[in-house]
């Protein structure tokens, strides 16, 4: 009996343009003073937030926060007001990493759950 391996070499891929935050997000004059107003020692990723809310085309966005990080959430909510017609539902605490609260964000219709949570999924 013979074993066959076959390798394949691929090149590597370019990044995909969906996940490259554009460069008007990133150089928006508003934005950069509006994010200053968060704590440097945190990254709460606004940008990238901003670029999925506008690509997805969603209203209404829930914001799901650790309880530590709760007290931004107001300001996180006023900063992504810069998306012409977005509406944040609520901002809902999040006690690990596992625990999404996805059926309270589909009960008022949401389009868009934004989760900051302190490890990874």
């Amino acid at each position: 009996m013979t074993t066959s391996f076959f390798l394949e070499f691929v090149r590597p891929k370019a990044p995909r343009l969906l996940n490259q935050v554009p460069k008007e997000i990133l150089e928006d004059p508003n934005l950069k003073p509006a994010i200053a107003l968060l704590p440097a020692n945190y990254n709460f990723e606004i940008p990238k937030t901003i670029h999925r809310i506008r690509s997805s085309g969603a209203h209404k966005v829930v914001l799901q926060l650790p309880e530590g990080l709760l007290l931004f959430a107001t300001t996180i909510s006023d900063i992504l007001a810069f998306c012409p017609g977005i509406e944040t539902l609520m901002g809902d605490v999040t006690y690990s990493a596992c625990c999404i609260d996805d059926y309270t964000a589909r009960a008022p219709g949401c389009d868009l759950l934004v989760l900051r949570c302190p490890g990874r999924i």
